[in-house]
């Protein structure tokens, strides 16, 4: 039997979305979801931020009330102190200084004025927006009494480390000037404070007069600027007016240095050596204490850690200790000081590696060595000399002398500081050199390249590369 489809032609069987269609709805979805998200995530980091914002300035107000209800101004001090609100950390950064005339804060009052003292609170917290500023708040802090007297003065110490940073807990002492007279002051009781967080230490309504302020103490394993340990410092003090001592003291680098390194074991060093170390300011020179070990002598001398270094030197340039200002009074033993062009048309350069300061720094001294024959059980002592202006040698105007051991051998090894030098040779150690007879040229061996010796039996260790 013949069956006929009687569906209308015009119907169609339903059909799907389209894999494209399917994916450009995917696409907006996506992109509508991003920016939901964003919004949502803005929203939610402006809510936060500000609320943080709200914590921070009220912390910095906090700190400015505690500041301002303090009975002393002198204890207010700068300072960093955290707190955790919220599960936010805030950083809480005060900064204190005393007033100038320029409307500048001045650490201590180093400027001489001790009247009103500034105080700026910064805070900050983490997760901040980069570019974001912290919260500030500031104050001016008078004091409830008046500081300055007009028939007394003011000591202010300002101690600081290498870095230029304020130093606490330095004790400060306060004496009467001996050696000044007449003198007005008086001892001054109760003794200062140590210096605070600032590295401050105020000595308040002193006589007039002259004194004594020790910065540190002995053995405290510090060293100031000037290379004094303690640091002692004769101030003057006048009525109505503020004495400044503004001053590094840190902890001491003692960097280990090899004397003439590659020197034969048996090498004879001066007894009395000294050592001129030149930092990024004065030269100081020092005496030195040697250890000889397995054959190779060192020396360490505790030395302010000066973050450039030092370069280092036998002999003395300038007076031992602090008192030589850096005036190089001996030029001869610094290399750096033979400007003249020798024979090669070579000048002298400190050719030694700069000296480190930090623990473990190492170091070397270059010295000239010198054999001496026909000297056993004699003295030896070399006194800087003279020599001829052909030599080109800088000259040592304070002049120098370097003592040796008795010798054991008939030929011993010297060695001595760049220079010109006369060599005696002492019966008895006692004995002076203007009574003992000059050690022969014959009996001296000078490294190679060393200029001649000239009269009197003058020989000079150059530094100039022959």
């Amino acid at each position: 039997m013949i069956r006929f489809n009687t569906r209308p032609r015009h119907e169609t069987r339903e059909q799907g979305f389209t894999l494209i269609e399917v994916l450009v709805a995917m696409m907006v979805f996506g992109l509508l979801s991003v920016l939901v998200a964003y919004l949502l995530t803005s929203a939610m980091t402006i809510t936060r931020s500000n609320r943080s914002s709200e914590v921070a300035a009220n912390l910095a107000a906090q700190a400015i009330d505690q500041a301002r209800s303090s009975t002393d101004v002198f204890s207010v001090l700068s300072g960093v102190t955290t707190t955790t609100v919220d599960g936010t950390t805030y950083t809480v950064t005060r900064s204190a200084g005393w007033l100038t005339n320029a409307g500048t804060a001045s650490d201590c009052g180093t400027s001489g004025l001790l009247q009103n003292k500034t105080l700026n609170v910064a805070v900050t917290w983490s997760g901040m927006s980069a570019g974001a500023s912290p919260v500030q708040a500031s104050t001016l802090l008078a004091p409830a009494g008046p500081i300055n007297d007009p028939t007394t003065g003011t000591i202010i110490v300002h101690v600081r480390n290498a870095a230029g940073v304020g130093v606490a807990g330095i004790p400060i002492g306060i004496a009467v000037d001996s050696t000044i007279t007449p003198n007005t002051a008086t001892t001054v009781s109760p003794a200062p404070p140590a210096t605070d967080v600032d590295g401050c230490s105020y000595v308040l309504k002193v006589v007039p007069g002259s004194y004594v302020v020790t910065i540190g103490a002995t053995g405290d394993g510090r060293i100031s600027g000037d290379q004094q340990q303690p640091l002692k410092l004769s101030v003057p003090v006048t009525a109505g007016q503020s004495s400044v001592l503004d001053k590094q003291y840190d902890t001491a680098a003692t960097p280990k240095l090899t004397l003439a390194p590659g020197s034969p074991a048996t090498t004879m060093f001066p007894t009395n050596l000294t050592v001129t170390y030149v930092p990024q300011g004065d030269a100081y020179t020092a005496q030195v204490t040697m250890t000889t070990s397995g054959g190779v002598t060192t020396t360490s001398t505790p030395l302010f850690p000066y973050s450039s270094g030092y370069q280092a030197f036998a002999g003395t340039s300038v007076p031992v200790g602090p008192a030589g200002g850096g005036a190089a009074i001996c030029l001869s033993v610094d290399p750096a000081a033979w400007t003249i062009p020798n024979a090669s048309g070579n000048v002298g350069v400190r050719s030694d590696p700069i000296i480190g300061v930090t623990a473990g720094s190492t170091g070397t001294v270059t010295m000239k060595l010198v054999t001496v024959t026909g000297i056993s059980g004699r003295w030896l002592v070399a006194v800087s000399a003279a020599a001829a202006a052909t030599v080109g040698d800088p000259g040592c105007a304070t002049g120098m002398s370097m003592a040796f051991a008795k010798a054991a051998t008939n030929s011993v090894t010297l060695a001595l500081p760049y220079g010109s030098w006369k060599l005696y040779s002492l019966a008895n150690k006692t004995d002076t050199v203007s009574t003992s007879p000059v050690v022969a040229s014959t009996s001296i061996t000078l490294p190679a390249g060393s200029p001649a010796f000239t009269a009197g039996n003058i020989f000079t260790l150059d530094p100039r590369a022959p």
